[in-house]
């Protein structure tokens, strides 16, 4: 039983150490990839691996090169490649015009090219009839030159993967598809295509490969071909080959008589490596054997804890002997659960334990059976697969024949195909060291030097680092490839028991000593941490390190081995995934939320020293115009622009400041500390003349001109915390905007008492939807030429229960902000509809009438249905209808309003430009309008008897309105003197006092009766 753990901890410590990738710091070799092309290239986690990136490997010498391996498509790799923005991929297909643009090395291989066609496919293909037929290749492969330029086809479908190629052939997207048969038969294996697809055309093309290199780099061309040439002389090339391809190419046994002699090497190199390894069996050796045997176990313990492969040991009736750690994890039982029972009655279901139980006479026949999957169930009754690989191992060491089965847990595997080859290889891998390890253990040798040799080489090439101290002696030992990034020759416990602490980061020294001596007196055996070591550059690097203590009879620390993994990589992804948590990606600046701690803060430490402090709130204004005009990446350009020159003008100031960005456009501004609150007021306006300065945007080679608005607050006096100042300085920044934007405003308690009556009144608002509150006031509209009531129009009034009516002026701009505006502006037209269909019962029916629309509500999604229905609810004629808006509102998303106004306009209802000549709309806009009418506003009416300029622009209104088929609407007037002026200059319609101010429906139901006021 012991001699078999030994066997088995011993074959896991080979398979860990040769699976490591060797670093190297030397020159930088770009290697690029396809990353679809299994098994020659392919990407699983962001990670790259395939037979190719194997091959590179093994030919660049981690002592002289740092091989950087990247992927893409074989389209941007290929263009890569000829500009030199890399400098080696492959193997490729030699190609005459591929010679042109790179340099080759020297054939490797070859390549068949074939055409495969679905089994069902019954037509005839030939290179003669090809064009005929709906041919599929992968873009920018060899296969496409070969089809345009030898084959002369030029109506072909290309495809980015293999693998797309094959599943357009299933769907019967294309009749054949020309492809590598050594690629073509690795997916028909790997995928079960075998029974689906099959080859019609063989070795049209057979073509050799070799690594292309970028012209930039020639000298490269002479390294590959010589340590080629080495790879394929001790046969290492070829059983890369094999573990690859000979599973699915039918060349591979072209090259069987170079194996033959590989073999003969291999063997030679087996029985020397041999020698070192019974060491562990040998009994009765001196001393010194025995203690480096015990070392050499203890380590190997510590790495096959970290195995990630199942091992087993079983007896042919399939009792378990041993039972790894991994297997633990794996199955949720304990070691002492199993041994001694059978596999089949733990881990197997029911239905199939027959059907395994024939699989261990098949292993006890064959003696080996690989490539096994199966399903297991857990301790959790959770299923979980493997794959197995077994092999029936006799030894004179062995009481018995046993199995040893290796696993990897590929449940995962099976939700995600794309894994599968990763795990073949590990598991073949794992089995063919454990073969090679049993092989050698039946081989006897006395050279322990040769064996301490070959450890040493096995460990100093693994990318880590390994130490081994030795507390009693004081003497430490590092191996891998890592150790050589650190200055490890400058400690020596002998002379300095503590100099390796100086390749630590001081900043990591305390806790570490803390953790280790903690780990001491607990006796802990195993001690994790991360930590920052000084590299021979001066640079720090972070690194985990994990550690095995082995103590004495009296608890106290005898030996230390550990593993330093280099943690650079993911600390820095960690750092900045930490970054995006609390910075903008856009312009670098602390986002919200780092802002809204920095002012906890800072509110805290004002309160206890009594300093004051303010924040800026800034919020560019109609920065929206910019995205919709220019685009977002303008938009975007224009942010980080502005916000690096106000950045630049804040490092100028003394005072102690903070700037960050908080919204989409808003940015904001702690300025700590200061001596006056004037101070703000500075910084305020130089902050509006960075904004008023042309601001200069590459992408549309021209500068742009803004405004904006800010808000500012003070603390500790307007807030006990960050919230209340937030909400206090957002006050003021809508008070800003409101006094028509490019302005400032510092809050004062006078607005936190309107922003309540400002709630105070949406929450009414919502209660008088529900409760029918609003009424409707109508004011006549009168033609001047004959002086009879024309239209109404529509006003609504709010009589608020106990308060009495609400004026417009001061519910109006609330229902805007909330957007009840919407609803409430349902509410009219209906009320309006209903009214003037009631009036038509009573005779009433030459009336209009005019209802005002929001342009929050004129934008809003299926308005047009909305009037639709409710005009056939009340069964009204469209044409007595006319909707007043304001220019702006009609300009504003000027293809959504063209577009409503169109459909409305065909119904028959009218529009009419409401306060013409406030707004600052293009003429160009309203041109192009569908609409019948403006209405000028009651500001030029009110100056016509004193103001030349008045009367000049009521003149000018008129005779523009006039020339484009308008109708105009005077609106405010109240004395005789202002009527006879609107007659003498051609108005069409009037409104005001002088006739009758609003008034409820019933009294404006009498004058539309006499169809005349008095006056």
């Amino acid at each position: 039983m012991k001699r078999t753990l030994k066997v088995i901890i011993i074959s896991i410590l080979l398979f860990l150490f040769t699976s490591q990738v060797a670093y190297c710091y030397h020159k930088t070799i770009k290697f690029q990839v396809d990353k679809q092309y299994p098994p020659f290239s392919y990407v699983i986690n962001g990670r790259v691996y395939g037979f190719s990136v194997d091959l590179a490997n093994l030919i660049f010498e981690p002592d002289k090169y740092f091989l950087s391996v990247s992927s893409d498509t074989w389209e941007n790799v290929y263009k890569r490649l000829v500009s030199g923005e890399i400098d080696i991929t492959g193997p490729i297909v030699i190609l005459e015009e591929r010679k042109k643009g790179v340099y080759f090395t020297d054939p490797i291989f070859t390549r068949h090219v074939g055409i495969y066609t679905r089994k069902d496919f019954n037509k005839d293909i030939t290179l003669n009839n090809l064009a005929s037929f709906k041919i599929g290749v992968m873009k920018s492969d060899y296969t496409e030159t070969l089809l345009k330029e030898r084959l002369k086809i030029k109506n072909y479908l290309t495809f980015q993967t293999i693998e797309d190629e094959f599943v357009a052939l299933l769907e019967g997207k294309v009749d054949a598809v020309i492809i590598s048969q050594e690629i073509a038969n690795y997916f028909l294996v790997k995928n079960n295509y075998a029974d689906q697809v099959e080859i019609k055309l063989k070795d049209i093309f057979i073509l050799e490969s070799g690594f292309g290199i970028s012209k930039k780099h020639p000298e490269l061309v002479d390294y590959v071909n010589t340590r080629l040439k080495e790879l394929i002389k001790n046969g290492i090339f070829d059983q890369l080959y094999y573990n690859y391809f000979s599973t699915y190419s039918p060349y591979y046994y072209e090259k069987k008589n170079r194996e033959v002699v590989f073999s003969i090497l291999y063997i030679l190199f087996i029985i020397i490596f041999a020698s070192s390894i019974t060491i562990f069996v040998m009994r009765g050796i001196n001393k010194r054997l025995q203690q480096g045997k015990e070392a050499y176990e203890k380590y190997a313990e510590l790495l096959a804890s970290n195995a990630n492969v199942i091992v087993l040991t079983l007896n042919l009736k399939g009792e378990i002997i041993y039972f790894n750690r991994f297997a633990e994890e794996v199955t949720g039982y304990k070691r002492e659960e199993v041994i001694g029972k059978r596999w089949v009655d733990i881990f197997i279901p029911e239905h199939k334990r027959e059907y395994i139980e024939k699989l261990f006479s098949e292993i006890a026949e064959k003696k080996v059976l690989n490539n096994f999957e199966n399903e297991i169930i857990t301790k959790t009754g959770d299923v979980c697969w493997i794959i197995w690989n077994n092999v029936v191992v006799e030894s004179p060491y062995l009481n018995e024949p046993l199995i040893i089965s290796t696993g990897l847990d590929i449940t995962p595997i099976k939700k995600n195909q794309r894994l599968l080859e990763e795990s073949y290889e590990e598991l073949e891998e794992t089995n063919q060291e454990l073969v090679n390890t049993l092989e050698i253990l039946n081989k006897q040798t006395e050279l322990l030097k040769e064996e301490e040799e070959r450890y040493k080489f096995i460990v100093e090439n693994i990318s880590d680092c390994i130490w081994e101290f030795d507390v009693a002696e004081k003497r430490i030992e590092f191996y891998g490839n890592l150790k050589d990034y650190f200055e490890t020759d400058k400690i020596n416990p002998k002379i300095d028991y503590y100099a390796w602490l100086e390749l630590y980061h001081p900043d990591d020294i305390k806790a570490l000593m803390e953790k280790i001596q903690r780990a001491f007196e607990l006796r802990d055996e195993k001690i994790e941490y991360e930590a920052r070591i000084k590299d021979k550059n001066g640079n720090y690097k972070w690194v985990s390190v994990h550690i095995k203590v082995f103590y004495d009879n009296r608890g106290k620390p005898e030996k230390l081995i550990g593993i330093n993994i280099d943690y650079s990589a993911k600390k820095e992804y960690e750092d900045r995934i930490k970054y995006l948590a609390y910075y903008d990606d856009l312009t670098n600046l602390p986002n919200r939320k780092l802002f809204e701690n920095k002012l906890s803060e800072l509110i805290k430490k004002a309160a206890q020293t009594g300093k004051i402090g303010a924040v800026i709130l800034i919020d560019i204004d109609n920065f929206k115009d910019i995205n919709d005009l220019y685009g977002h990446e303008v938009g975007d350009e224009y942010l980080r622009t502005i916000s690096q020159k106000i950045a630049e003008y804040l490092k100028g100031l003394e005072v102690q400041n903070y700037f960050s960005r908080v919204g989409g456009d808003e940015f904001a501004i702690i300025l700590n500390g200061l001596e006056k609150k004037d101070f703000v007021i500075e910084v305020c306006t130089e902050i509006q003349k960075i904004f008023e300065n042309e601001i200069f945007l590459e992408k549309i080679e021209r500068g742009l001109y803004t405004t904006v608005s800010m808000g500012i607050s003070f603390y500790p006096e307007d807030g006990r915390d960050s919230k209340e100042i937030l909400r206090n300085v957002d006050m003021a920044l809508s008070l800003a905007k409101e006094n028509g934007k490019n302005d400032f405003q510092i809050f004062m308690p006078f607005l936190l008492l309107k922003n309540l009556n400002k709630i105070e009144i949406e929450k009414n608002l919502r209660k008088a939807i529900e409760n029918d509150e609003f009424v409707l006031y109508y004011q006549p509209v009168v033609n001047l030429e004959n002086m009879e009531i024309h239209s109404v129009e529509a006003l609504i009034r709010w009589f608020l229960p106990q308060k009495g009516m609400v004026s417009p002026l001061e519910f109006i701009p609330v229902a805007e902000e909330s957007g009840l505006i919407v609803r409430i502006g349902e509410v009219v037209i209906e009320k309006a509809l209903r009214d003037l269909r009631d009036w038509e019962r009573k005779g009433i029916n030459d009336i209009h009438i005019a209802i005002n629309l929001s342009a929050r509500q004129f934008k809003t999604k299926y308005f047009e249905n909305t009037v639709a229905k409710l005009l056939e609810k009340y069964s009204v004629d469209p044409v007595k209808v006319s909707f007043e808006i304001t220019e702006t509102g009609a300009v504003e998303n000027f293809d959504v309003s063209l577009k409503i106004l169109g459909f409305l306009c065909q119904m028959g209802i009218k529009f009419l430009i409401d306060d013409f000549g406030t707004g600052y709309s293009s003429l160009i806009y309203l041109r192009k309008l569908p609409i019948s009418g403006v209405k000028i506003d009651k500001s030029f009416i009110s100056e016509l008897m004193f103001s030349k300029e008045s009367r000049a622009i009521v003149e000018g209104i008129i005779l523009m309105a006039h020339k484009l088929g308008l109708k105009v609407v005077a609106e405010g007037i109240e004395n005789k003197k202002e009527l006879e002026i609107l007659k003498e200059i051609g108005c069409d319609f009037g409104q005001g006092y002088l006739f009758s101010k609003p008034i409820p429906k019933e009294e404006v139901e009498k004058l539309l009766l006499q169809k005349k006021v008095l006056m």
